[in-house]
């Protein structure tokens, strides 16, 4: 019988190779360019065209794979598992792809609560179901999902979004009972208000409600980054089938 390596080791420093989706903006291409400034290797998804992976991927020729296409489509996890592939081998992946369509949920379309959850959640399924079966052959990886603390607090006006991220706590302490022999482990970060990404897309007044919940305020993308880049190390390796909270505080009075 095949010895399982250690978890601990796998993918250590320079041999981590990540893949991230949604990695074209915001919280994304900051972890991809953090994971990068760490040694590792990438394979960045992205949608729509984004000079600045691609100026990323031009001054990391050797360490970054780019992969454009559709996250909630199979080929485009397929594909970004190949890409791992060929750069050694993938140890982690980062589900951070994400959309929102706020609105009253009187008021909220079946299309519009449809397409949050094709990308946010079947998204977050497609490329985990992917993205295991080459951890099981290598017998480890880690599967870091971002979610938000509107799954535990709600949000009015975001009834799909909410849904779509509380969704991927089950996905993940799920996956990770199904795969404990294999050495995978998953972990959600539920995020607080960020200034970049659908954060940035927020009009002031949303931005100065939510950043008054949080004991810290607004939170900066950088520290977001080097949390993911930290949850796809050896470091973490005993983070697992958990959600860790990201969110500065919540403020009750």
């Amino acid at each position: 019988m095949t010895q399982s390596p250690d978890p601990t080791t796998v993918g250590d420093g320079g041999g981590r190779t990540v893949a991230i989706t949604g990695a074209g903006r915001g919280l994304g291409l900051l972890a991809a360019r953090t994971l990068l400034e760490q040694g590792s290797r990438v394979v960045a998804n992205f949608r729509s065209d984004s000079p600045a992976l691609e100026l990323l991927a031009e001054q990391h020729p050797d360490s970054v794979a780019l992969v454009q296409g559709d996250v909630a489509e199979e080929k485009t996890a397929a594909a970004m598992v190949e890409a791992a592939g060929d750069l050694g081998g993938l140890d982690a992946l980062i589900h951070n792809a994400a959309v929102t369509r706020d609105g009253l949920a009187v008021r909220l379309s079946v299309g519009d609560w449809d397409e949050v959850m094709r990308v946010n959640l079947r998204g977050a399924f497609v490329a985990t179901k992917h993205a295991l079966r080459p951890m099981m052959r290598r017998r480890a990886g880690r599967i870091v999902y971002v979610s938000s603390t509107v799954a535990y607090s709600g949000n009015a006006g975001q009834s799909a979004y909410a849904a779509s991220k509380a969704g991927l706590q089950g996905l993940a302490l799920t996956i990770a009972q199904e795969y404990r022999n294999y050495n995978i482990r998953t972990v959600v970060l539920a995020l607080g208000l960020i200034d970049t990404g659908l954060g940035a897309e927020l009009t002031d007044e949303q931005r100065d409600r939510l950043a008054d919940m949080s004991l810290a305020g607004m939170g900066e993308p950088r520290h977001a980054a080097a949390t993911l880049a930290f949850l796809t190390s050896p470091g973490a390796d005993f983070i697992n089938a958990a959600v860790l909270r990201a969110d500065g505080g919540i403020r009750f009075a």
